[in-house]
């Protein structure tokens, strides 16, 4: 692209360009009039100042010596002597050069006929370009004894003007549009205008008819495009300039007797040309400007009225009615807001579709004087009380018809959601403050930004002197500032650890223990901008901890040693080194099976499944501690020990299993005494006593178990829950584990009888049950209300499904909400956290279908044929060392036996378990 933006199409355009000024130059040489010094009109003149006009800056100079070049070519080809030739040359491409850069513009392109400044530009160009080449003409001709002066002046001044108002317009308007008019109009006046240019100028005649060409270009001014209209006026002028130069029309009347001389004829011609381009152009240019502008205003008219139309802010155009404004016009989006469904918006004024401020109608005043441009507010509907509209009122007119536009835009969403924020953050900040936590929100550097209540009771600081302040100077002891420091030195927070145990120190200079959890705030693009630590006082804890450290150290006669789940020595008091003669150091990390006899250790868990440790622990029962017995213990000097041990385990009901306690208290002096009286006292039996002995035992075993020992069990229990709750006496802190202890295994024993005691009314004939009518969807209710508080501590998802319709039978309530709670409490405790238990109920072929489905560890196929017989445990349950008597499943199958029932189970390790209960629906 050139410089001034069009398509440069290089040496070979400006070729044919001077080949056209040499064509034009020679041609109006040789034509001129028959005793006529100088041409009726030089084209070559326009032509060269088009061309210097269009060529980039950077080519002008070798086109004006091109021109130089050419000019010099034409006149000597035209018959003129050389030095005239040589003088003229030089004329031709001084007034191409200056006429030329006069038309360039600032960007140094040629300026189009856009604006009048343009056309002014041009004649602007056209006077001074054959000013130039006039005066140097004239001179040379003057000089050279060729010719008058003024003569000469006047005819190549005229000549070379209408050659440059004539021509020129050509290029400035080429690339606009040919016609504006339709086509039979433009073709009408074509015909018109040729019609009427050969009536004019191919006779002979001197009338002065050469202006009836006028109106023709007038209407083509008036209904042609710029470049319509400077192509007519072009060959208008070729062809008056070449029927005059043969002596015809107005003007051509130069013969002996003609009304016209030969020097007076070019001047006439000349200037009838100017004439009709001064005429005609500025009125094409006027007419298409108006006609841009009233295009422009259309344009604009139709973009404002589809931005009123479809605006999604509500739009208004008022009109003033003394001082109130009416509403003459609405958009989509104002009707929406402002109807009430009863009366019409437009034609209301606007203080009755909208409540807002008394000063509506002195604002009005204000605009329509003048004094104030515009003004701002903000209203209700009235038909919507909670509404919220912001209104910006502008005058488009002035004066008593003044017009006046109201945008109206309805912020009720975002001032309820201002509101539901503002709710949202007490809401937040009362759930802060209620937190019994430290809970501190820093930025990037360590500013604290936000602090809660519990921060300021626990640590004593007020909140002024938290916040605004890095942490490490309020609540960082001095020794853990570098620390802190060092963990905000990361702008992308990854020097901060998620979960830590740190100090804290409080105003009062005490010292917290506190286990710190953080989170970061991030914003859409990833980049932390806050951190949110929460510190949890552990200070109590660690403190207990290290009392019961303390306490398990202490000089006492009781063993405690501690293991972790693998049966690990983790903890060994000194008890157990005076008991066994080792030191904690000796033993921490053995397994505990190690101080154990291994013969008595093989013999007692022969029956158990696994070996060793998994076997010991299979020994606990559902209360998670084993029976108390007599085991034989190893010293480190080789000798043996009997022990009374139980062996507990730890953590919560339904946590994990967290490790083991083995408690142990010497007996062997006192079993060594008690096998002696043993022993003598049967040697004093005879052997008909044994045997009535025997048979009384074994006759008043279940009586014993249902009445003399579940009876003082369930006393001894009630007693002990009266001592550890204070009752008689407030009991010693020392007391306390030993009266839980005592309570453990009271109801581990009352549950035991309950549960022998039902198998023994199972294995009889008929138990006495109270049977009624029963709807299964009760029981699973009750199920589930009495299993979702003992989940509420564990990673489980429990999901009841039950039918609409009532599934009822025939049965005992409680026995079969026990068959109910029994697989549920079975799935509980074989599905480890994240798993879930799901519990269905559906009829099938007249049955009530109950399913248990739990994700847990299974049964292996070929244990499940043994799965209710009494005491079975499956071996993936004593690998785990779950707890249990063997003796739950048992008694789900014989509940479900007397109730005319079965019970199927579907299973396999690894992937859960599911038991499928089936009881007849009740008959009709």
């Amino acid at each position: 692209m050139s410089e001034n933006g069009r398509r440069w199409a290089g040496p070979a355009a400006v070729a044919v360009a001077l080949l056209g000024v040499y064509v034009a130059g020679t041609s109006a040489v040789l034509f001129r009039p028959e005793g006529s010094d100088v041409a009726f009109w030089w084209p070559a003149a326009g032509i060269s100042v088009a061309l210097v006009a269009l060529v980039p800056r950077r080519h002008v100079l070798p086109v004006v010596l091109g021109i130089f070049a050419v000019s010099l070519a034409a006149n000597l080809s035209g018959g003129q002597t050389a030095d005239l030739s040589l003088a003229y040359s030089i004329a031709n491409a001084a007034e191409a050069l200056v006429a030329g850069m006069l038309l360039k513009g600032p960007d140094g392109r040629l300026v189009t006929l856009g604006h009048l400044s343009d056309f002014v530009r041009l004649v602007v160009a056209a006077v001074v370009g054959a000013l130039v080449v006039g005066v140097l003409g004239a001179l040379a001709a003057y000089a050279l004894d060729d010719g008058s002066l003024p003569t000469t002046l006047r005819n190549i001044f005229t000549s070379h003007m209408a050659a440059t108002m004539v021509i020129v317009p050509v290029a400035m308007t080429w690339r606009q549009r040919t016609s504006e008019a339709p086509r039979l109009e433009f073709a009408i006046q074509v015909l018109w205008l040729a019609a009427v240019t050969c009536a004019l100028f191919i006779p002979v005649h001197s009338y002065p008819l050469s202006f009836a060409l006028l109106p023709i270009l007038v209407w083509a001014g008036l209904r042609l495009s710029p470049r319509a209209v400077t192509i007519e006026l072009l060959v208008t002028c070729l062809v008056a300039i070449l029927l005059t130069g043969q002596g015809r029309g107005p003007f051509g009347d130069t013969g002996p007797a003609g009304a016209i001389s030969l020097e007076l004829a070019a001047p006439l011609v000349q200037g009838f040309i100017l004439a009709g381009a001064l005429v005609v152009l500025p009125l094409t240019m006027a007419v298409t400007q108006r006609r841009l502008a009233l295009e422009v205003l259309t344009e604009r008219e139709r973009l404002f009225r589809r931005n009123f139309t479809e605006s999604m802010t509500g739009m208004l155009l008022l009109s003033l009615r003394g001082d109130r404004l009416e509403i003459v016009d609405a958009n989509e989006t104002a009707l929406q807001l402002l109807d009430d469904g009863r009366t019409r918006v437009v034609g209301r004024y606007l203080d009755r579709v909208l409540s807002g401020p008394s000063t509506l109608r002195s604002v009005v005043r204000e605009m329509v004087g003048g004094d104030l441009d515009g003004w701002r507010g903000q209203v209700s509907v009235p038909h919507r009380p909670t509404s919220h509209v912001k209104i910006a009122i502008s005058p488009l007119t002035r004066g008593a018809d003044a017009t006046f536009s109201a945008q109206l835009l309805d912020v009720s969403a975002e001032y309820a959601a201002l509101a539901r924020t503002a709710a949202a953050e007490r809401l937040t900040s009362a759930t802060l403050d209620t937190t019994h936590c430290i809970i501190l929100v820093c930025d990037m550097d360590g500013t604290v930004v936000r602090a809660n209540r519990a921060t300021s009771t626990l640590t004593g600081f007020h909140e002024d002197e938290v916040l605004g302040r890095p942490v490490w100077e309020s609540i960082i002891p001095p020794h853990r500032v570098p620390i802190v420091r060092s963990m905000f030195s990361s702008p992308d927070g990854s020097a901060i650890p998620g979960s830590r145990e740190a100090d804290v120190q409080t105003a009062a200079g005490d010292v917290l223990r506190i286990v710190w959890n953080t989170d970061l705030v991030r914003d859409e693009d990833g980049t932390p901008r806050y951190a949110v630590m929460t510190g949890i006082d552990v200070t109590t804890e660690r403190t207990t901890a290290g009392l019961m450290n303390t306490l398990f150290q202490a000089g006492m006669s009781t063993a405690i040693i501690g293991m972790d789940g693998r049966g690990r020595i983790t903890l060994f008091n000194s008890g157990a080194q005076a008991l066994l003669g080792w030191t904690t150091e000796q033993v921490r990390g053995r397994q505990f099976t190690d101080l154990l006899d291994p013969t008595e250790m093989a013999e007692r868990t022969a029956d158990a499944h696994g070996s060793g440790w998994s076997a010991l622990t299979s020994t606990i029962g559902e209360e998670r501690e084993s029976q108390v017995d007599d085991w034989t213990w190893l010293t480190a000097g080789g000798s043996r020990r009997t022990v009374s041990m139980t062996l507990s385990g730890g953590g919560s009901e339904f946590g994990p299993q967290a490790g083991y306690l083995v408690v142990g208290r010497d007996v062997t002096e006192q079993r060594h005494s008690q096998m002696m009286l043993m022993a003598a006292l049967e040697k004093e039996r005879t052997a008909s006593e044994r045997l009535r002995q025997l048979d009384a035992a074994k006759n008043e075993f279940v009586s014993t178990v249902s009445h003399e020992l579940r009876t003082p069990v369930t006393s001894i229990v009630g007693y002990t829950e009266l001592l550890a709750d204070g009752s008689p006496v407030e009991p010693d802190p020392q007391q306390v584990p030993l009266l839980d202890t005592i309570a453990r295994n009271g109801h581990r024993l009352i549950s035991l009888c309950n549960d022998l005691l039902t198998l023994a009314g199972l294995d009889s004939d008929g138990p006495a049950w109270n049977r009624a009518p029963i709807d299964v969807r009760d029981l699973v209710t009750q199920a589930e209300d009495s299993l979702r508080p003992m989940v509420r501590d564990r990673h489980l998802k429990l999901s009841f499904v039950v039918p609409e319709q009532p599934v009822v039978v025939v049965g005992d309530a409680i026995q079969l909400e026990r068959v109910l709670l029994n697989l549920l409490s079975n799935a509980l405790k074989f599905t480890p956290d994240g798993g879930l238990v799901t519990t269905s109920l559906e009829v099938r072929d007249g049955e009530a279908w109950l399913l248990v489905v739990d994700t847990g560890i299974g049964i292996p196929h070929e244990e499940q044929e043994g799965l209710f017989q009494k005491f079975f445990r499956a071996s993936t349950a004593q690998d785990l060392a779950i707890q249990g008597t063997g003796l739950g499943l048992s008694i789900v199958a014989g509940i479900l036996a007397v109730h005319g029932g079965r019970i199927g189970v579907e299973s396999a390790p690894g992937e859960g378990t599911t038991f499928t209960v089936r009881l007849p629906l009740q008959d009709g």
